[in-house]
């Protein structure tokens, strides 16, 4: 691989002054990073949404696409946008592989160099006008599903700078709708689709369901480059996956049954108001999670949406103190020696689980998105150098390169599989040099086992890449998204009604008979 490497490389024009930095560096070079970045700074001319799969290093290929063009000459002023939490990761990785000295949002733009800023502080004023009124060569958008929605303030910021050169980088191009794709399209290249009404008549039946498929892939190959593990001929470690059922109290099943009888009547009641049912699948999945993020959600809603069952609820989650997951959690993670990343959606789980982690002897650090990126990068860097448990949720752990742990624990699962191939990438990515095992817990006999039901026996998710455009595409023929439809699935108290749906779902979110052909994912 060393030589068809070199060969690719040598064909850069930055690859001059690159060669002794990344010799000194042991920067591994990989054929696919070198192909993307001569695929777009030549036939897309330095502007592309950048959509390889997690784990690929799209990172490093947007500094080789940044590289490249001010090689040529082309770049001499670049502004790199993206979550606060990746301010400091960007720096460092331009540093150690690039050599370049990056300012961290600088109230006034220099006049030329490159500029670090998160979007959620550039989009706002004075900076919106001041970044707004340079002339850029070169705009990176890190993250840049955060532009999906054409309405958003982060959308109308990006589409109103003034650049020679747009890069948006994101694993997943598509999260809901296909009107995504189409507004992260139309940013870097207007002219592909036309407008809306013209894109939706060529290309959508509904706006989860495409027609013209080929035709849909032709056009977005002008614009769009990504690659999966198997064409990427990347072999990383092996993963593998466990299932931990755990038993729940009787405090514990007392209040899931008391919890899943209300929602079936809440759900009842808004199927005849045509109210929308996301609230209710909020408090299924934390149902989920822990009586601790339950109790917070009650306690903020009152008696909105369950009534007179409401106290009860929350009488009943606020006098449970010990969750029957985080004793099993603490147990395994206390007999392991390897780094573990350890993922919950909501931050009271995050709390409870860290207290009981730290009480059973294990060093705890934390993500979350209520952090700046100093108390962050520092999280990291302890984790790093300590071990122990890396607690995150799921906005903590965005983009971040996590290799250090060779464990991930699914504390609770979120009901989309592209969401848990995300996460199981922030560790099982180039760079890391271990077996990754992905530890699942659930509880038995609730909507957590069915969950993993889907994703592990019907989907196979843990054995093959999940993230192909032909699977999201196929998996926004839904109607309606994927979660609306397991929670209703769910509120079915027959286990024979519960096993033939799961099975027609699976059976739609399945890869293609094509892919099906590939050898599992290592």
């Amino acid at each position: 691989m060393a030589a068809d490497t070199e060969a690719t490389a040598l064909e850069l024009a930055a690859w001059r002054r690159l060669e002794p930095i990344w010799r000194r560096g042991r920067v591994v070079r990989y054929p696919h990073q070198i192909e993307a970045v001569q695929e777009i700074v030549g036939r897309l001319e330095g502007s592309a949404l950048l959509a390889d799969e997690v784990g690929l290093g799209k990172t490093v290929e947007a500094g080789l696409v940044l590289e490249e063009l001010m090689a040529r000459g082309r770049v001499a002023r670049a502004l790199i946008l993206c979550p606060a939490a990746l301010l400091l990761q960007w720096q460092e990785e331009l540093r150690q592989k690039f050599a370049r000295r990056a300012q961290i949002q600088p109230s006034a733009p220099p006049r030329q160099g490159i500029v670090l800023a998160s979007l959620d502080w550039a989009k706002r004023d004075p900076q919106r006008r001041a970044y707004q009124a340079v002339d850029w060569d070169l705009v990176v958008v890190d993250e840049a599903h955060h532009l999906k929605s054409r309405r958003s303030q982060n959308h109308s910021f990006v589409a109103g700078l003034q650049r020679k050169h747009l890069v948006l980088i994101t694993a997943t191009p598509i999260q809901n709708e296909l009107a995504e794709l189409y507004n992260l399209v139309s940013l870097v290249k207007p002219d592909i689709f036309g407008s809306y009404m013209q894109f939706y008549r060529r290309f959508l039946l509904a706006p989860r369901r495409p027609r013209n498929v080929d035709e849909l892939r032709q056009e977005l190959s002008s614009v769009m480059v990504r690659r999966t593990r198997h064409e990427a001929r990347i072999v990383l470690p092996p993963r593998r996956a466990e299932l931990l059922l755990v038993e729940l109290s009787p405090a514990e099943r007392a209040l899931y049954d008391a919890a899943t009888d209300a929602l079936i009547r809440a759900y009842r009641a808004r199927r005849t108001t045509q109210d929308t049912i996301l609230p209710l699948v909020l408090i299924q999945r934390e149902l989920c999670s822990s009586s601790f993020a339950l109790a917070e959600t009650l306690r903020r809603m009152g008696d909105s949406w369950f009534g007179d069952a409401a106290s009860d609820l929350l009488r009943r989650a606020e006098a449970i103190d010990s969750n029957q997951k985080a004793e099993a959690a603490a147990a395994l993670l206390c007999g392991m020696k390897e780094p573990a990343l350890v993922f919950t959606e909501y931050r009271a789980t995050q709390e409870y689980l860290g207290r009981k982690l730290t009480r059973a002897g294990l060093r705890v650090q934390y993500l979350h998105g209520g952090q700046n990126r100093r108390e962050r990068q520092a999280q990291i860097e302890s984790f790093g150098a300590h071990g122990g448990a890396l607690v995150a949720t799921e906005t903590g752990g965005q983009g971040l390169n996590l290799q250090m742990a060779s464990v991930v624990v699914n504390y609770d699962l979120p009901w989309n599989p592209m969401r848990v191939e995300q996460r199981i990438g922030r560790a099982h990515r180039l760079g890391q040099t271990r077996e990754v095992r992905i530890l699942n817990l659930c509880a038995r006999d609730t909507v957590e086992e069915h969950v993993l039901r889907l994703l592990h026996e019907k989907i196979d998710m843990f054995q093959r890449v999940i993230g192909d455009l032909d699977v999201i595409i196929r998996h926004l023929e839904h109607e309606r998204p994927l979660e609306a439809q397991l929670f209703e699935l769910f509120l079915t108290r027959d286990r024979s009604e519960i096993d033939r749906r799961l099975d027609e779902i699976a059976l739609r979110v399945r890869p293609t008979a094509a892919q099906e052909s590939l050898p599992p994912t290592l």
